[in-house]
């Protein structure tokens, strides 16, 4: 990520001021960001599935409880919006939007932004902005450095927040807190 905000500067300059060379550069901080939180919540799903089936004495039952708290995950074939993210961390017996914006009332604004995320990356990879746009899907309806930097600043902290939940959960199940 560090090396698209560099690239971006080295083009557009870090003053304030229209960047018309730094459309794509932002697009590419859409997607990247978009995908490397993707993977950062589908390392935690699989961490945490992998905990709670050590619950289960047995090997094989293990493997079992294992399979079924993964099997069809939403996070292998669709993208981490937080519909997505609940349908998967539900899984573990806990409302997980609401444990998350418990942990901190700000989780509510930055699952939103979560949402404009991927809406925006979704028009990017399907190069269908227009029509996104026309449709009053994307917000904000232009996106910029300082957007995408919100967004990151936002996922950063949902991150945080997702971690402590799923550890608490981890407890409220009888397994160890794993981290």
């Amino acid at each position: 990520m560090g090396e698209l905000i560099h690239a971006h500067e080295a083009v557009g300059g870090t003053a304030p001021g229209r960047r018309r060379l730094t459309q794509q550069l932002n697009y590419a901080y859409v997607a990247l960001l978009a995908a490397r939180f993707q993977g950062f919540c589908r390392a935690l799903h699989s961490e945490v599935a992998g905990v709670v089936a050590l619950g289960a004495a047995d090997p094989g039952l293990r493997l079992v409880v294992e399979a079924s708290l993964t099997r069809g995950r939403k996070l292998d074939g669709g993208t981490a919006r937080p519909a997505n993210l609940g349908s998967d961390f539900n899984r573990f017996g806990f409302e997980f939007w609401d444990a998350v914006r418990a942990r901190d009332q700000r989780n509510r604004g930055r699952q939103e932004k979560l949402e404009q995320l991927v809406e925006w990356r979704n028009g990017i990879v399907h190069d269908d902005i227009g029509q996104r746009r026309q449709q009053g899907k994307l917000e904000p309806d232009r996106m910029n450095r300082g957007t995408c930097r919100n967004w990151h600043g936002a996922l950063d902290n949902l991150a945080v927040s997702f971690d402590e939940v799923v550890a608490d959960q981890c407890e409220n199940l009888g397994r160890p807190r794993p981290w």
